[in-house]
C-alpha cells in the first residue's frame, strides 16, 4: 500500500503529474456542477444525519471496545466499529427514504437517493487505504464511469449522456486518537470515486459541502408565482339592512 497524502498536499490540489494523480483528487472546472449534481438529489438534512450517525456509532463502538482488556482493545475495535457504524448508518438512512438493505453479518449497507447509491467508509486522512479491496464497492463505483464522462472527461465532440445510477461515498477520517488509545473519528467527508477506485472525481469536507445549499435550490426553478391579494366589495346598505349589514 502507496503511503500518500488521501486529502491534503498535492493529492487533493489536482496536480497533475503522472502518479500524483492517480491518486489524488481529478481537478476539474465541473466541481460546481458535481456540488449541485449531489445537492440536487440528496437533501441537506439527509447528510446532516449521515454526519451524526457516524459520530454516534464511532462514539458507542469506542465505549464498548474500552471494556475490553487493554491487551484486546485494539483487536477488538475494528470488528465493533463495523457493526456500530453499521447499526446507526443504517438508521439514518432508512429515515430519510433511502431504504436500505436488511444488515446482515460484514456486508455493506447500501442506501438509494435520487440516482446515488450511498455508502460509507471509514478510512485514514494520513495515507491512500486499497478501496478494492470489496468487490461490492468496486461494482458500485464503476456505476460512476457516467460521470467522469460528463464532467471529468468531456470535450466537445461528445454526446450528452444519461446519468442513471452513481456511487456516493461519505468518508468517516479516522485520525485520531481517545483516552484508551483507540482510532477516533474526526470528520466526515463526502467523496465521489473514480470508476476504478483510484482517485476522487469529488471530495469535500462535509461541513463544507453543506454550504452548497446556501447558494440556493440546485436546478430549481425561480417561483414566478405572484401573490394577489383577495379584494372585497363592501355590500351598499339597502333598507331592509342594518348598521352592521346584517338583514
Amino acid at each position: 500500500m502507496r503511503d500518500t497524502k488521501l486529502f491534503g498536499g498535492r493529492f487533493a490540489s489536482g496536480a497533475t503529474d503522472g502518479s500524483d494523480q492517480r491518486m489524488g483528487l481529478h481537478h476539474t472546472k465541473s466541481q460546481k456542477a458535481l456540488e449541485e449534481l449531489i445537492a440536487r438529489h440528496v437533501p441537506r438534512d439527509a447528510f446532516m444525519a449521515f454526519e451524526d450517525a457516524y459520530f454516534d456509532g464511532d462514539k458507542k463502538a469506542r465505549l464498548r471496545a474500552s471494556e475490553f482488556d487493554r491487551g484486546h482493545r485494539r483487536s477488538a475495535i475494528g470488528s465493533i466499529k463495523h457493526f456500530c457504524n453499521n447499526e446507526t448508518f443504517h438508521e439514518a438512512l432508512e429515515a430519510h427514504g433511502a431504504k436500505p438493505a436488511p444488515l446482515r453479518s460484514t456486508g455493506l449497507v447500501v442506501g438509494r437517493l435520487g440516482i446515488f447509491n450511498i455508502i460509507r467508509l471509514n478510512v485514514p486522512a494520513h495515507k491512500w487505504t486499497n478501496l478494492r479491496r470489496s468487490s461490492t464497492r468496486a461494482s458500485l463505483a464503476e456505476l460512476n464511469d457516467q460521470i467522469q464522462r460528463k464532467y471529468v472527461q468531456a470535450d466537445f465532440f461528445m454526446e450528452p449522456c444519461h446519468i442513471g445510477a452513481a456511487t456516493l461515498f461519505v468518508l468517516g477520517v479516522m485520525d485520531g486518537q481517545d483516552e484508551n488509545g483507540l482510532a477516533q473519528l474526526t470528520q466526515c467527508m463526502v467523496a465521489l470515486p473514480s470508476p476504478s477506485l483510484d482517485s476522487w472525481l469529488y471530495l469535500k469536507p462535509m461541513k463544507e459541502f453543506l454550504k452548497v445549499y446556501d447558494r440556493g435550490s440546485p436546478g430549481g426553478q425561480a417561483d414566478k408565482a405572484m401573490p394577489k391579494l383577495k379584494t372585497t366589495t363592501r355590500k351598499r346598505k339597502t333598507g331592509t339592512e342594518d348598521d352592521n349589514g346584517n338583514p
